[in-house]
């Protein structure tokens, strides 16, 4: 996502959102009260509507396309489909829990409890928002970034949806009171490489490699953009040189620039998914976009493919993340503080990690915050995609995080008060 330097930050400037849903807890035996509760919410003719155009999107998407990228769209579809499954053949949603629906119900109790403090503008807003099948995330993380201050029994003061400017909500604390402007950001917007079309490339590509029985690793260094138009002849110049028996070291494929392969027979051997996740987000470069592809064997899986793909030309993440933070800054009101709270779209917890470090990121973020039109800025804090831990009779559910605190607020309180939670990866 960044440039990475050398360094290390101090210990106070990143942090990480923290929220638990353990097996054991209120979540195993409330689940399904709690989704129908969700569901009475949005409206289940919306809802049910909804679902259609999900079913429809995945009966005409492509393998790869569906399973890891239309899948994880919207937060709630998928989860959605098989409560209804569920509730239809009569089964006990508290006895057949997948991580998905648990999820769910995790969201639904911050729906569900946060609604009786909003405006009804602003429940109507919702309503229609977390249906949303493009935004859904972001008005989510506008619900998670409000419950985390709602669940310390902090006062939450929803402002109207209308079109004035303003933040989402005005946060009542015993030591501190503070205005929070919500901002979502995709990486893709600035990147040369975009997430769509690397899943399209691997629905073009992993299934003819797993054809040919090969596993290991791709990585692409293109001269330009990865766009629809060359997928077809990419994929073609990598078949070519794989069937000619180039599995490993760099190779030119003119006129689209560089592969790098690492290619050996398939072994059938199950892998752990979650081991091989930590050492791709270690090996991966940031700018890059990339993805593991493994084919099942008893339900485990087994010879993955590792993709990564870039562009030798500069992206502009950084640029299009501070334009970001300006245009949240104009929304909030400098006769109060502000904490400015931004979600990194594609961006896992590994990445974030590396952040932990001086960085591209931190380096930006702190020249903002040196304004003098951000003195009444608190601080900018990051968040990334969920990530599950798992433990002997629980599972946490987390969104890492940073945090970056802004020494020269001129409310002197705001600089020891504990926002979030301990950095936890």
């Amino acid at each position: 996502m960044t440039e990475i330097a050398s360094g290390k930050a101090s210990s106070n400037d990143y942090i990480c959102e923290n929220m638990e849903n353990k097996v054991t807890d209120i979540y195993q035996h409330k689940a399904g009260s709690l989704i129908n509760k969700l569901v009475e919410f949005l409206g289940e003719r919306n809802v049910k509507r909804c679902l259609h155009r999900y079913e429809r999107s995945l009966k005409s998407s492509r393998p790869v396309f569906r399973e890891y990228y239309l899948k994880d769209k919207h937060p709630w579809l998928n989860a959605l489909t098989q409560y209804y499954e569920m509730t239809k053949k009569a089964k006990s949603i508290h006895k057949n829990l997948t991580l998905e629906l648990k999820a769910l119900a995790t969201d639904a109790k911050k729906v569900v409890d946060l609604q009786y403090q909003m405006p009804k503008s602003v429940k109507n807003k919702y309503k229609k928002d977390l249906l949303d099948d493009n935004n859904a995330r972001y008005y989510l993380f506008e619900i998670q970034t409000a419950w985390h201050f709602f669940a310390k029994n902090w006062a939450i003061q929803w402002y109207e949806d209308d079109s004035n400017k303003h933040p989402e909500y005005f946060v009542k604390a015993p030591e501190l009171q503070f205005n929070v402007e919500c901002k979502w950001i995709s990486v893709d917007i600035a990147r040369k490489i975009h997430q769509k079309d690397l899943y399209s490339l691997a629905d073009n590509l992993i299934p003819e490699i797993e054809k040919r029985k090969y596993a290991g690793r791709l990585d692409f260094i293109l001269k330009d953009r990865l766009e629809g138009g060359i997928i077809s002849g990419l994929c073609a110049k990598v078949l070519e040189l794989i069937d000619g028996g180039e599995l490993k070291g760099e190779n030119e494929i003119s006129p689209f620039g560089i592969l790098a392969l690492d290619l050996s027979c398939v072994s059938g051997l199950v892998v752990g998914m979650n081991e091989c996740w930590k050492r791709f987000y270690e090996r991966k470069p940031d700018k890059a976009h990339g993805g593991i592809f493994a084919r099942s064997k008893d339900g485990r899986p087994v010879d993955p493919i590792e993709l990564t793909v870039m562009s030798e030309k500069a992206d502009t993440v950084l640029d299009g993340i501070k334009d970001k933070i300006s245009k949240a800054e104009m929304q909030l009101d400098e006769s109060k503080p502000g904490l400015i709270v931004c979600f990194l779209e594609g961006v896992n917890g590994f990445e974030l990690r590396k952040l932990q470090s001086e960085s591209g990121l931190q380096r930006m973020t702190k020249n903002v915050l040196a304004k003098d039109k951000f003195s009444y800025v608190m601080g900018i804090a990051y968040s990334t995609e969920s990530m599950v831990k798992k433990g002997y009779d629980s599972e946490e559910i987390f969104n890492p995080g940073l945090f970056f605190r802004n020494h020269k607020c001129t409310f002197k309180e705001s600089k020891t008060f504990e926002f979030l939670s301990p950095p936890k990866f």
